[in-house]
């Protein structure tokens, strides 16, 4: 498994539809903050604007861009800057939207209408890692960008499609199709900001990337700092600042952290004995397991399965 596949899964990572749109101008809504989730707005038809709780600017959409706002952001969007805005269950309210159909909505359309696809993609609040926590308040991906990317484009094409049919299945696969499109966004963003440090510019690194995928592949394997610079094909001190350099953490410290992750969702989703999901993320002793967990989560296994899991 590759390591953004073996991140997600364990994030719980999937994809929510919540609606196709017909917005009439004037038309605004304000879209409240949300626990752990990526919410993102595609353009089908016609421009928009946003707002993102935190960035000062007004962010512009036109008809083939996509935006995903990360970390639950509160955000407005709108036809226009000044246009009235209204909370987002007033607007269902008013709408009489029952969770099928387009979400009709706004004034007399003499400004125009838009048409938007949106949705959230959502994240296990149990677990955590630095691909999320690393992305920016927004990534915008705009139409003539994704032409640079054909398999971008052609999933944000095929999804404009599925959302203006009535067909079996097709909610489903626009979630699908969302989820694609949220890896490749952020591989677009990773790519066109150029970014130097982070996770994302880790595993993009030739050498970084293979050890940290060796590490992803056995987390249940005796790793030192040797072996890992081994993989990568560096001496030791080399690779341990360069990792640090581009994760900000030291090597060892990622290890530990992945292990507690893979060791939480053993413990909540599986009935395996507290010692053998210690040796699967690569401890033989069980106290030491122990130690290094309530260290780093606050609880003891045991206590943490009781508390999430009811086994």
């Amino acid at each position: 498994m590759d390591v953004l596949s073996d991140i997600l899964d364990t994030l719980k990572f999937k994809g929510s539809f919540y609606f196709s749109t017909n917005f009439t101008s004037p038309w605004g809504v304000q879209v409240p903050n949300y626990k752990n989730v990526a919410r993102f707005h595609l353009a089908v038809g016609g421009g928009f604007w946003v707002k993102v709780a935190g960035v000062d600017d007004y962010i512009h959409l036109s008809s083939g861009d996509m935006i995903i706002i990360p970390h639950g952001a509160e955000h407005k969007i709108s036809d226009e800057q000044d246009s009235p805005i209204e909370q987002l269950d007033e607007v269902l309210h008013k709408s009489g939207y029952k969770g099928e159909g387009h979400l009709v909505y706004g004034g007399d359309g003499k400004r125009g209408s838009t048409e938007l696809l949106c949705g959230h993609f959502d994240f296990d609040e149990k677990f955590t890692h630095p691909l999320i926590s690393d992305l920016p308040a927004y990534i915008l991906i705009t139409g003539k960008e994704a032409i640079d990317f054909s398999w971008f484009d052609n999933a944000m094409k095929f999804i404009s499609y599925e959302s203006q049919k009535t067909s079996i299945g097709n909610s489903a696969i626009i979630k699908r199709l969302s989820e694609i499109l949220f890896i490749h966004a952020i591989r677009v963003w990773n790519f066109k900001e150029n970014n130097n440090k982070g996770f994302m510019r880790a595993i993009a690194d030739k050498k970084i990337g293979r050890s940290i995928k060796a590490f992803h592949d056995a987390p249940e394997f005796a790793w030192t700092l040797e072996n890992l610079a081994y993989e990568a094909g560096v001496s030791r001190s080399v690779f341990a600042n360069q990792f640090k350099e581009l994760m900000g953490i030291t090597p060892l410290s990622y290890m530990t952290f992945w292990r507690m992750q893979k060791a939480c969702q053993s413990l909540i989703e599986t009935d395996l004995s507290t010692d053998l999901i210690a040796e699967q993320v690569g401890y033989q002793s069980l106290a030491a397991f122990s130690k290094v967990f309530k260290k780093n989560v606050g609880v003891g296994p045991g206590s943490f399965r009781r508390e999430n899991s009811g086994l």
